[in-house]
């Protein structure tokens, strides 16, 4: 049997694109489907295609058995467009993802089965369908065990990339409105076997890795403690990785933090500020980041001061935003002080508080 896995093309970030001389390090590997790939029997023949980075004859490739097709919201029309494809030339589609989770009616009409949710506890049931052309419409995956995550297939995505990637922990504490972290990995925060993680940097060829965990540090002591003996079991390991990271502000709290995390290799943090205002905070359901009259400016140099840069990201279109909104941001992101500037225009995913308060308002 042969499974053919595609990140179809975003828009947003292919690196196909060369226009963009800054999208290469906007891509990174589509970890989900090297998820998938670890846990499909080696008796199937597998091929991974990310259309970001590559641009497929899919015509000129053999013919799949099953093909597997991913998407964040702003790929979905292009996943549509490749499981037409292939399903006119009579090749079952299966689509996952957050899109066709939040989705599922949308996409169930596009392809011949949808995957919700974290697919490791469905993923076997589903390739023994397809095997006997029995392939179901829904398959329903929930909040797995991280115990029982495999390890993904860094084996077989082709170069091209600027970071490698790996997971360490699912699920974000916070609930903020324009997120749909909460809808689909839930708000506990579960963690991975730290000698797993440990095993999975050492099958990770490139350099510089990007942590894809929503908050890597958490919120709560028990997550602070649960970093610092990350941070130390990668230093013992001595893996000679560069990385960066997704944390809430926290992070500049606790020094011994910083120091483990530089030592280990850290070189940059991304923190959503997400607002200038605390009245912006309580509107995306943030006021996590207003707690104990925090000073941004001396978080931000505790972090720099370990040699961490900060990204520091910004919404843009909030209801309480008034003309000029822009140039606050980035006069706030300067006083901040602040090493990279990312602003994002307020948008209505599917899954989030946000689309739920703004369908209902007729807003979307």
């Amino acid at each position: 049997m042969r499974l053919l896995l595609i990140n179809p093309r975003n828009p947003m970030v292919s690196i196909t694109n060369r226009k963009n001389y800054w999208n290469k390090y906007r891509v990174w590997k589509p970890l989900g489907l090297l998820v998938l790939a670890g846990l499909t029997p080696r008796d199937w023949d597998i091929a991974i295609v990310d259309e970001n980075v590559q641009e497929p004859d899919y015509e000129k490739m053999a013919r799949p058995d099953l093909v597997g097709v991913t998407a964040f919201t702003s790929q979905a029309p292009r996943a549509y467009e490749v499981a037409a494809w292939f399903r006119a030339r009579g090749v079952p589609v299966v689509m996952g993802g957050i899109h066709a989770s939040m989705r599922q009616e949308e996409a169930s009409t596009r392809v011949d089965a949808v995957v919700t949710g974290e697919a490791e506890g469905v993923w076997a049931q589903v390739l023994h369908d397809a095997a006997r052309g029995t392939l179901q419409p829904l398959y329903v995956g929930g909040h797995e065990e991280m115990e029982k995550m495999p390890l993904p297939r860094h084996d077989l995505l082709p170069t091209g990339y600027q970071c490698g990637v790996i997971q360490t922990t699912r699920g974000c504490p916070l609930n903020c409105s324009f997120c749909s972290v909460s809808s689909f990995n839930g708000r506990t925060y579960r963690r991975r076997p730290i000698e797993d993680v440990i095993e999975e940097f050492c099958l990770i060829t490139e350099k510089y890795v990007l942590l894809v965990d929503d908050n890597l540090i958490g919120t709560r002591w028990d997550h602070i403690e649960r970093a610092k003996r990350l941070f130390r079991a990668m230093i013992e390991a001595d893996l000679g990785k560069k990385w960066i990271c997704q944390a809430t502000i926290n992070m500049a709290d606790d020094e011994e933090l910083l120091g483990l995390a530089q030592r280990a290799g850290c070189i940059g943090v991304f923190i959503g500020f997400e607002s200038t205002t605390e009245e912006g905070l309580t509107e995306v359901h943030k006021k996590y980041n207003v707690q104990k009259q925090r000073d941004f400016r001396a978080s931000v140099r505790r972090i720099q001061q370990h040699k961490i840069s900060v990204a520091g990201s910004f919404i843009m279109g909030l209801d309480v935003d008034r003309p000029g909104v822009g140039l606050q941001i980035a006069h706030t992101a300067d006083r901040y002080g602040v090493d990279i500037l990312n602003v994002l225009f307020l948008t209505p995913l599917p899954g989030t508080n946000l689309w739920d308060k703004m369908s209902a308002e007729g807003r979307v």
